[in-house]
């Protein structure tokens, strides 16, 4: 009777300390998938943080980009009428003396002066035979 009280007596421990160790695991076990949930939403948060400004920065750089299209614009423009005042400015220089230097020059579209020369009459309207 003795050595049966023993026994169990002795698989009760060993019951007890299997019990001890399972809970201690399993301590551990929930301790690491909330040190790992902590992991992973620290993760989501810097992957939606890095998302959000690459995406400002995107913007950012169309933004910079159709400032400077605009500006290349706006240069384009100033270069135009540049010349063409220019060319105004010496068309109006040589306007002064003869007939030779009467043409009118237009900017085309593309830039390029085009000279227009007014059309000559013919010398019968000017009293010559």
């Amino acid at each position: 009777m003795q050595a049966q009280i023993d026994r169990r007596e002795k698989s009760a421990q060993l019951l007890t300390d299997n019990l001890n160790k399972s809970r201690d695991k399993v301590e551990r076990l929930l301790q690491t998938i909330d040190e790992l949930q902590a992991s992973d939403s620290s993760a989501q948060l810097s992957a939606k943080r890095a998302d959000r400004e690459l995406r400002e920065e995107r913007e950012k750089a169309l933004r910079l980009e159709r400032e400077v299209e605009g500006l290349r614009a706006t240069n384009r423009e100033r270069e135009l009428s540049v010349r063409r005042s220019g060319t105004l400015a010496a068309l109006s220089d040589n306007g002064g003396g003869s007939r030779r230097g009467s043409s009118i020059g237009v900017p085309s579209h593309n830039g390029d002066v085009k000279l227009e020369v007014p059309a000559r009459k013919s010398s019968l309207s000017k009293g010559f035979l």
